[in-house]
């Protein structure tokens, strides 16, 4: 499952280039630096954004993410987020208690997926880490418990545009940065 959902390309720089007609050379080399940081910082607020909503760990979000930078001969930045899997095992999330719950006493299972809003797992266990449930009263059948990925959580309507409007800023100021550096000769 892929999906690209962030993409800095040639239309969001056509205002900034005014700065550097006199360097024609150097406009691709600053507008190459400025997508590149500007993707990096999207995928640090990406994970920011998604811990602060939900109980996952940064490593969780982050190896599902990759960069492709831009470069001076082709100005494209994307972020992508992919799952290799249609859901995400619930131990990725909170999962209360985190030991084996399958002997004596047995205790309940509490899940939580959004932060601040625990759920208790009718018929759920802990077993060698991971949430299974029994279907019905008989011991089998069992069901591994899985929720929504990163990507899914991603495309969400509300983190979508904040992320593309947060890479948008964070552009438009690094290519800032970056033509004052040019112009002052700090940098070829």
């Amino acid at each position: 499952m892929g999906n690209d959902f962030i993409r800095l390309d040639e239309d969001s720089i056509a205002h900034m280039t005014s700065y550097l007609k006199a360097m024609p050379q150097a406009i691709p080399k600053a507008i190459a630096r400025a997508m590149n940081r500007a993707i990096s910082s999207a995928k640090t607020e990406a994970s920011r954004t998604l811990r602060t909503k939900y109980t996952l760990k940064a490593s969780t979000i982050n190896e599902t993410m990759s960069l492709v930078r831009a470069k001076p001969n082709s100005l494209v930045a994307e972020l992508k987020s992919q799952s290799y899997t249609a859901s995400l095992p619930l131990n990725r999330y909170k999962v209360n208690p985190k030991r084996d719950t399958t002997g004596f006493p047995h205790r309940a299972v509490t899940i939580e997926i959004i932060k601040g809003k625990p759920f208790k797992l009718d018929k759920g266990f802990v077993w060698n880490g991971t949430v299974f449930s029994r279907e019905g009263d008989e011991r089998l059948p069992i069901i591994k418990q899985t929720g929504p990925t990163v990507p899914q959580l991603l495309n969400s309507e509300k983190i979508m545009p904040q992320l593309q409007e947060y890479a948008q800023q964070s552009f438009e100021k690094r290519l800032s940065h970056e033509v004052d550096v040019l112009l002052k000769g700090k940098v070829k």
